[in-house]
């Protein structure tokens, strides 16, 4: 199943709501979250000249380019606040879901309680509160 929250994307003219796949294997040095480009489009976001390369599971190659501006993300959550964070989005032609990389979820202060079952939770609620992944949003 894995773990999904459901984020609040805001660039400098759009903002949307989506779900997003916390991926603890995608390990960066700064917040980073992979956009799909039809919601790239949504956002309004440029794509950059800066080109960056992944290796991914298998030992394979992934090229994504990295958008103009900073994109501010929460969580949404019916029962509380959470805090807005800028993450570097990376534009992955032929991806088609939100995922945050291991950074962002440590920004985010998400801790992964059960993959198998996609539990979830924030820092401050550990031993507290266990939340359930939201429904997976594919943008095409």
């Amino acid at each position: 199943m894995g773990v999904r929250v459901r984020l609040r994307l805001r660039s400098t003219s759009k903002e949307v709501q989506t779900s997003a796949l916390v991926n603890s294997g995608y390990e960066t040095e700064e917040p980073e979250i992979i956009i799909p480009m039809a919601l790239a489009r949504v956002l309004e976001l440029s794509p950059s000249s800066t080109v960056s390369s992944y290796l991914v599971a298998g030992g394979s190659h992934l090229s994504a380019i990295r958008a103009n501006e900073m994109l501010k993300v929460s969580i949404m959550l019916e029962d509380r606040a959470t805090n807005e964070v800028d993450a570097v989005p990376i534009i992955v032609p032929g991806e088609n879901e939100v995922i945050i990389s291991d950074r962002l979820a440590h920004e985010l202060d998400i801790v992964i309680l059960d993959t198998f079952n996609g539990e979830w939770c924030l820092r401050d609620e550990l031993g507290r509160k266990v939340r359930q992944s939201t429904a997976p949003q594919y943008w095409q």
